[in-house]
Formats: structure tokens, sequence, C-alpha cells
């Protein structure tokens, strides 16, 4: 089972990187510390939905951005179907939150997209 976490660490940093943001300029436009940052990016930290969202925000990419990268090319490699990942991404994210709806809505909207082609 992939890691959550990871998958958010690994693809907050990416785009970060991408729109060239260090950790503290993220952490001031989403107000909060940039210690919190760097532990979410090595997967000590879990943010919670509306952290999520901020985030999201802040790096102009839509939440289940946060997950999906390196979710689907994790699922490509292991050669798991999408619907097995979709199920291991809802449950690893109902161990941090209780309110995951709009998560669990987005990431399916994701999934059609991508089903899609």
């Amino acid at each position: 089972m992939t890691d959550i976490r990871l998958v958010l660490a690994g693809n907050m940093k990416k785009y970060r990187k991408i729109q060239n943001i260090s950790q503290e300029k993220l952490a001031a436009k989403i107000n909060t510390a940039a210690n919190y940052i760097a532990m979410i990016e090595v997967g000590k930290k879990f943010p919670s939905p509306s952290m999520l969202e901020r985030i999201a925000f802040a790096l102009n990419v839509d939440t289940p951005e946060l997950f999906t990268t390196n979710a689907v090319t994790f699922m490509i490699n292991s050669n798991k179907s999408i619907e097995l990942l979709y199920q291991e991404l809802l449950l690893d994210f109902k161990k941090f939150e209780n309110d995951y709806k709009s998560f669990e809505k987005n990431i399916t909207e994701k999934i059609k997209q991508w089903q899609k082609g």
C-alpha cells in the first residue's frame, strides 16, 4: 500500500519548487510555520483538509493534484488498478481526518478524468 503522506510530500515539494517558492514563503502565504511545511514535505506530518486546500491554493493547483501525480505513477509502476489505488487513498486519508467528503469528491472527479484519457 502506498503511503499517502509520502505522495503528498513529493507532490507538494515538486509544485513548490516549480513555482520557485521557499518553505518560508509558502508558510507565510498560508499562515503557518516553515518547520510545519518541512515536516509535511518529509512525510512526518499530515495536514487537515482545510490546510490541504490552503496549500493547494498557494501552489496554484487543485487539491487532488497534491495526491494524484505520484499516486498514478505508483499505480502504473506496480500494475495496480485505479479502483484499488482510489480505495487505498481514501482509507489512508480517513485515518487522518473524519472530514473527507470534499477530498473524496475531488479525487473521484480526477479519476474519472484520468479514465477518459
